[in-house]
């Protein structure tokens, strides 16, 4: 299986789609800490011009975590069509290019060549926010200083610098499992598809979907919206309260682990059932 993986994992990473991700997260963070490094204070300013007329607030409010913070918040829409792009071409792009029945003629069966595959495509997702991860918190040094964080989200949280480092890669890690669901979601699609599109338009049709519905305050979606995966994939926003909500994070956790779990059992059935023609 090991074998089967970093073979998977070597073709994954001889074509350019699979670079397309890195170079995209590299350019956009880039941008953003740029940006923030040139105008962050007077955008700052400005969300917390109400504050400063009750609060006294000293120091540098603009640093490495309010930068990352801010990332995180602009970015998690990006990184699942990243995602999908790459988890929707894993089976669908062998059928395109005709080389499923080649595949088959070796000596491994069905389901462990869809495991090594969904494996794969898991390994891209996690490698995307580890790289997220270390272009916030690593590159972002570069322009700004650690210090103090404040969150505005329900509440006003200020949190000291000591306190802050454990909470994004909690958040960090929790992302990691939101863009698994992703991955597996347009994993599944890519098992009943013959060409790499389809997957990523059907992945992105259900994810605005879903979203869509977990987010419109309508008492018809009320009793679905506890069990639709796009309810959770904010929740790393929850490692930013104070006191954290441990019970909320595992029962996302959960969630979000179950959709993974289905998702990948379907794409099983459909494959050792698929007819291979390509």
């Amino acid at each position: 299986m090991i074998n089967l993986i970093r073979l998977e994992m070597l073709k994954l990473f001889s074509r350019g789609l699979a670079y397309i991700g890195f170079v995209a997260i590299f350019l956009i963070v880039l941008v953003i800490q740029v940006g923030m490094y040139v105008e962050g204070q007077k955008l700052l300013d400005f969300l917390i011009q109400s504050l400063s007329e009750v609060f006294l607030l000293l120091g540098k409010l603009i640093n490495v975590y309010t930068v990352t913070y801010i990332i995180l918040n602009s970015l998690w829409i990006h990184i699942p069509v990243l995602v999908a792009i790459v988890a929707g071409d894993m089976v669908s792009g062998e059928a395109g290019r005709g080389t499923f029945r080649l595949l088959l003629t070796r000596p491994v069966s069905r389901t462990k060549l869809l495991v090594a595959k969904f494996i794969t495509a898991q390994v891209y997702a996690t490698m995307l926010v580890l790289l997220l991860m270390a272009m916030s918190l690593g590159l972002g040094r570069l322009f700004f200083e650690p210090g103090d964080m404040i969150v505005l989200m329900n509440t006003i949280n200020i949190f000291e610098q000591s306190d802050v480092m454990w909470r994004f890669i909690a958040s960090f890690g929790y992302g990691i499992v939101s863009m698994w669901v992703i991955a597996a979601l347009a994993f599944l699609f890519s098992v009943r598809a013959t060409n790499s599109l389809g997957p990523v338009i059907s992945a992105m049709s259900v994810l605005i979907l879903f979203t869509i519905i977990s987010n419109f305050s309508v008492g018809v979606f009320e009793p679905v919206k506890p069990f639709l995966f796009t309810s959770y994939l904010n929740g790393w926003q929850l490692f930013f309260d104070d006191p954290v909500d441990y019970g909320l994070i595992y029962k996302a956790l959960g969630v979000l682990i179950a959709h993974i779990s289905v998702f990948y059992l379907v794409s099983v059935l459909i494959f050792t059932r698929k007819d291979i023609t390509s």
